[in-house]
């Protein structure tokens, strides 16, 4: 019931100098994340996990709480940093490509992993998501975990093996709930599979299942102990974008995808999937090994099922762009399938045709690093003449956190002058709220006033800002006192201040013109009234 490894033909001195190079590369990559980590400051969601990892616990508001324990962990050897917050998803990113390797390297060999490497760490998926610290880079690690510990247990034998695929499993359900979908995926390998079906007659295979549940479980107990309010959260989430048409939803979603894994690589990705799925599951005339043909078979089915699903939602809502990026990890190891299946006994067309695809991803490669280059190093843009609208450049979201933390701590001193008393700090959405946390002086906890804004984590420790019937507060808006979408401050204190001065962001010498402008409010004699104070389940994500 195993199939030969792909490596056991090639010799030892070659598989040796594939290692070699392999491990260099994942090296640089790894160290160019870790300058990227230091270079950029935080984004606010990283603060807003960040707030998280205060507050340990089996569950959060959003999703599940790995996030919070990385972030903590790093935060206990380097502080409370942006590196602390940062460290562990670039280690995460890097672990994931290490695995990934390996995983193409044991099913189809030295050429196939190294065109792999290159597939999934040049882009600008692979760049950011390495590097900014959200759960997504770690639902990719314990999916990638999954998928080489199931193929080790399959295709060569391994029971321990299946022990590292439940573990892997139920740590990628504490990280982010698509998870699940591994599940699916491997069942649709097992049934489809007429060499490796048996397994499905073997306990191993649902005994890591139970596994998994089991590491998964106190968070399904903290959970009911919620309300259930994660699962709430994520039908919330499948319900939006319905003011849009498909067309449009589908056409966002594309790309979306598109302009993560750069255009090339995602049209050479997608053949690559196509073709796969019509090897793996219909009678062929192409020639290929039975032991590949399975291998194949398996990357296929850890890929273009979830990417299919993701597809089909925009019949129903708005996909976001990161929901489906753990989609692609073994299509890249599908793709260098494609371009390592020449043998020397092809026709010459053939051997042409090999030559063309592989003209076609070195030129994918190429655009990825390029594309990849000018978004972590924008000074070059205008350079090369390059000017890209401070609106449409979705890194203005990094900047501007350690601004708004000085001018808060001037404008909550001078409060606290004026008024002999503590004066809290706090924001109507999460990001602000948390940028506060973060950049302020001794990282002070802030309250989320739900005036009409989604619900969030905030839910369930906002009484730990200290704010009190009567008390004082310093509030971070991004609208200024006469826009007529300004939360209501005035409805829960006495007496609402502007502060004399916005607080407005540069990010030069990249843009002149300023990127982003805050307005700090002192706000006097707060009046709790839950009447004002709720939250809008329908709010934005």
């Amino acid at each position: 019931m195993t199939a030969t490894p792909a490596l056991s033909d090639a010799p030892p001195q070659r598989r040796n100098a594939g290692g070699r190079m392999l491990f260099g590369l994942l090296i640089a990559f790894t160290l160019a994340r870790l300058l990227l980590a230091l270079r950029f400051p935080l984004a606010p969601d990283e603060t807003y996990y960040w707030v998280w990892s205060r507050h340990p616990d089996w569950g959060y508001y959003d999703q599940g709480p790995m996030i919070a324990w990385w972030i903590r962990a790093g935060c206990l050897l380097f502080g409370e940093t942006p590196l602390g917050v940062r460290i562990g998803v670039v280690l995460a990113a890097g672990l994931t490509q290490g695995l990934l390797c390996l995983l193409a390297r044991d099913l189809l060999g030295d050429r196939a992993a190294l065109w792999t490497l290159l597939f999934s760490g040049l882009t600008p998926l692979a760049f950011v998501g390495g590097v900014i610290a959200t759960y997504d880079p770690l639902l990719a690690l314990f999916w990638t975990a999954a998928a080489f510990f199931c193929a080790r247990a399959i295709f060569f034998g391994s029971s321990v093996a299946w022990i590292g695929a439940g573990a892997a499993f139920g740590a990628g359900l504490l990280s982010k709930h698509p998870m699940i979908l591994f599940a699916p995926c491997l069942l649709l390998f097992l049934i489809s599979s007429p060499t490796y079906r048996g397994w499905l007659r073997r306990p191993a295979p649902y005994l890591a299942g139970l596994l998994g549940l089991a590491i998964f479980a106190p968070n399904l107990w903290w959970q009911s102990q919620h309300d259930w309010m994660t699962f709430g959260h994520l039908l919330n989430l499948t319900g939006k974008g319905t003011d849009h048409g498909f067309l449009r939803r589908l056409g966002d979603f594309l790309g979306s995808q598109a302009g993560l894994l750069t255009p090339l690589l995602f049209f050479g990705l997608t053949a690559a999937l196509v073709r796969a799925g019509v090897l793996a599951f219909r009678r062929s005339h192409v020639s290929l090994e039975e032991p590949r043909r399975e291998a194949i078979r398996y990357l296929f089915c850890l890929s273009a099922p979830a990417l299919t699903l993701f597809t089909l939602m925009t019949l129903k809502s708005k996909v976001q762009a990161n929901w489906a990026a753990f989609g692609w990890l073994t299509a890249c190891a599908v793709y260098a399938a494609w371009l390592t299946s020449a043998n020397p006994t092809e026709e010459t067309a053939q051997r042409r045709s090999v030559r063309r695809r592989e003209w076609y991803a070195r030129a994918s490669v190429v655009m990825a690093a390029l594309l990849s280059l000018l978004l972590t190093v924008p000074e070059a843009r205008p350079a090369l003449g390059i000017d890209l609208s401070p609106r449409l450049d979705q890194a203005n979201k990094l900047y501007g956190g350690a601004e708004l933390g000085a001018a808060a701590d001037r404008e909550r001193a001078a409060m606290e002058r004026e008024t002999g008393a503590y004066v809290a700090v706090g924001a109507a959405t999460y990001d602000n709220a948390s940028r506060l946390s973060f950049y302020m002086r001794g990282q002070p906890h802030a309250r989320n006033f739900f005036l009409g804004t989604r619900p969030n984590s905030y839910l369930l420790w906002n009484d730990r800002a200290g704010l009190r019937p009567g008390g004082h507060a310093l509030i971070v808006d991004d609208h200024p006192p006469d826009h007529p979408n300004l939360p209501a401050f005035r409805a829960i204190f006495e007496r609402v201040v502007p502060a004399a001065e916005p607080v407005v962001v540069y990010r030069r010498p990249v843009y002149r013109e300023p990127i982003h402008t805050y307005y700090l409010y002192r706000c006097y004699g707060y009046r709790p009234d839950p009447a004002v104070e709720r939250h809008n389940r329908q709010g934005g994500e």
